[in-house]
């Protein structure tokens, strides 16, 4: 992969970076989030083509990289997102939609850094080896055969509802080293954003949380006021909709008012061939 050019950072740099050489070589920069003492400071990342859509929504190629078209750049920066977060938040929905055999991590997703990746964690962030990985699902409809289940490495908690902690116990959750189903509270028929947050920090110790959807459970967050960032690769196709079968945006299932939308503040701007990379952070909230 050929290096990320960097066209606009509005970050305050480091003195000293904080990537170690060859990821700030391949990244184009630094990379640096602040801290957040209440909460998990969340960021997001997603694809989306020119046209806005997310997901192709076509059994077997509604993924990140049919809108991407597999672009290296694009899974190297999810890549170092990864590597950088203490948890990787996923829905369901997201689950379901991606190959069996996927697991969310950094190696998974471009093998060609994972040297790279571990050395960051290990020596210069000094976090385990993976980041937990964090599936919301209030049924607890969960296919526990995937192979990201059995890695010893990967330690995953399904945050759920009391109903789906039952359907996962049933479904033997229990036999699994690594995985625990987590029953948040649902009296308000759904699980609260705030509620996972508190959740992963008091208990999990997160402090960067990255949220990789899908766009659903991403638009909750944003409604809460409870994202703090958001990377956006935009991808150099269109790939439009129609009224009888819509596809997703970053933000679905969630509407807001020319008076409640939020606005958004431009930090990087970076670009590798015809992708797009935009870092932005939500306006009134704190970013380095």
């Amino acid at each position: 992969m050929d290096p990320i050019r960097t066209l606009l950072d509005q970050t305050a740099q480091m003195a000293t970076p904080i990537l170690p050489p060859e990821l700030l070589r391949l990244y184009g920069g630094d990379l640096a989030f602040p801290s957040s003492s209440s909460r998990p400071y969340v960021i997001g990342n997603f694809v989306s083509t020119v046209d806005g859509i997310v997901s192709f929504r076509i059994p077997g190629k509604s993924g990140g990289g049919d809108i991407s078209g597999n672009s290296a750049s694009d899974r190297f920066v999810m890549g170092l997102l990864r590597a950088s977060a203490d948890a990787v938040l996923i829905g369901a929905g997201t689950l379901h939609a991606t190959a069996a055999e996927h697991a969310w991590t950094a190696e998974s997703i471009y093998p060609d850094a994972a040297r790279f990746y571990q050395d960051y964690r290990a020596t210069v962030l000094r976090k385990p080896r993976e980041p937990l990985t964090v599936i919301v699902s209030a049924s607890g409809v969960v296919d526990l055969g995937r192979p990201m289940f059995q890695a010893p490495a990967i330690t995953i908690r399904i945050l759920t509802t009391g109903k789906g902690q039952d359907r996962l116990r049933t479904a033997g959750i229990d036999k699994l080293a690594n995985t625990e189903a987590i029953a948040l509270d649902d009296s308000a028929g759904a699980l609260a954003p705030a509620a996972i947050l508190d959740y992963l920090r008091t208990a999990c110790g997160v402090r960067l949380l990255l949220h990789e959807g899908g766009p659903t459970v991403f638009g909750e967050f944003v409604a809460a006021g409870l994202v703090d960032e958001c990377f956006l690769t935009v991808a150099p196709q269109l790939a439009g909709c129609t009224l009888e079968k819509p596809r997703p945006t970053m933000v679905w299932g969630i509407e807001f008012t020319p008076e409640t939308a939020p606005w958004l503040r431009l930090l990087t701007l970076k670009q590798s061939g015809d992708h797009l990379f935009l870092r932005y952070g939500l306006r009134g909230r704190s970013t380095t």
